[in-house]
């Protein structure tokens, strides 16, 4: 396969702008309905909830929001070092050789890194890309095969045993 590859950057960054932006909608959503139903409690109620209630209901607000946000904030990064994918608040991190592709097929949410695993593929979601964008999420998914193929990656080679301490130790060097 003989690609150009001169015109691939050095690092890919991906985040899926449709998703952002309905975390943030949703996210001042609730908190516009959390400080309105406050309201509408009234005073007499409002005075009878104790400090641990209200700090109780401030708790799993701010973690709904957070949760929320952190969806909207997936992201995907590229570099010589590997891939980092980060869906919500779990980040995992893959060798480039580990990797046999990207998919994202009609009817998909959002894409799957394919990872190199005995005896067949595993597919593992990527937020950051996701079906919503159209043909933008089509480029991103062209755009970082390409990458991977220039990268070294390929569906060939042998197939590795899935590594359980790749998510927390990052990229490792063969």
């Amino acid at each position: 396969m003989s690609e150009d590859t001169g015109d691939l950057p050095e690092r890919l960054s991906y985040t899926s702008p449709p998703a952002l932006m309905t975390s943030v909608v949703l996210s001042i959503v609730l908190l516009s309905c959390a400080m309105f139903g406050w309201w509408a409690l009234g005073a007499e109620i409002r005075e009878q909830i104790t400090w641990p209630q209200m700090a109780t209901l401030l708790f799993f607000i701010v973690f709904m929001i957070g949760m929320m946000l952190s969806i909207g904030y997936s992201r995907l990064w590229a570099s010589d070092e590997g891939v980092v994918v980060r869906n919500g608040p779990i980040v995992r991190r893959y060798r480039i050789d580990q990797i046999a592709g990207v998919r994202l097929r009609p009817g998909d949410a959002w894409s799957s890194l394919l990872l190199k695993a005995e005896p067949e593929l595993v597919r593992k979601p990527v937020l950051a890309i996701q079906f919503l964008e159209g043909e933008a999420g089509q480029r991103k998914v062209v755009e970082l095969r390409r990458w991977l193929v220039a990268h070294g990656a390929s569906a060939s080679g042998p197939m590795q045993e899935p590594d359980a301490g790749a998510d927390e130790q990052g990229p490792q060097q063969p």
